[in-house]
């Protein structure tokens, strides 16, 4: 074989195999679509714009993904089969994938399961609660902020003070989850979003 050949289809070979390592990571890293939330959370997150009351927004969800299909970070996951009427309903896992409050979601949704909002701040999904005795900026074992430097209702919502300890103003807060995805603690998070939803 020539050396210009050999070169040819090494370099093909490399491209090749360096594409398919790039799709075995997104695959890796893409978000599972089917995903049950963790019921320690006490409550289901739906995405910005839901009905409040649940029996209403399961009564109006087709389960048509058309929410999931349009969330710019992946942010809704769907109940996996097995959970009667949750299933194939949408949520968010705000400690994995937080909600960036794009709401493409309420532009998407075809029957008013998701109603169309104009502002993030009238999203309701629940309320971040903090922790703290495991939250670092709280219980003295060092500074973060992460939680309000990720608050996107800025210095309203989530307010900082000594040590850049978090408080968090409920009735502005809209239950985005993105103070919970960026939390530093590992496991348990300092601060979660809990939801008033219950388990149908």
């Amino acid at each position: 074989m020539k050396r210009h050949e050999f070169l040819k289809r090494t370099g093909a070979g490399l491209l090749g195999g360096g594409a398919f390592i790039g799709f075995l990571a997104a695959v890796k890293n893409a978000a599972p679509r089917y995903v049950m939330p963790e019921r320690r959370r006490r409550g289901i997150i739906r995405p910005p714009g839901a009905q409040q009351n649940e029996e209403d927004f399961l009564a109006r969800c087709i389960r048509c993904l058309r929410c999931s299909e349009v969330c710019e970070p992946g942010a809704i996951r769907l109940f996996p089969s097995g959970h009667g009427r949750l299933d194939g309903t949408p949520h968010i896992v705000a400690e994995d994938r937080a909600c960036n409050l794009c709401l493409k979601c309420t532009d998407a949704c075809p029957t008013g399961a998701l109603e169309p909002l104009s502002d993030k701040k009238d999203a309701r999904m629940g309320t971040a609660v903090v922790d703290k005795n495991l939250c670092v900026s709280h219980n003295g074992t060092g500074i973060c902020g992460a939680c309000h430097t990720a608050c996107p209702i800025h210095d309203t919502a989530i307010s900082s003070g000594k040590h850049n300890a978090p408080t968090v103003r409920a009735d502005a807060c809209v239950g985005c989850g993105l103070c919970e995805e960026a939390c530093i603690i590992r496991g348990d998070k300092a601060i979660r979003v809990l939801s008033p939803r219950g388990w149908a």
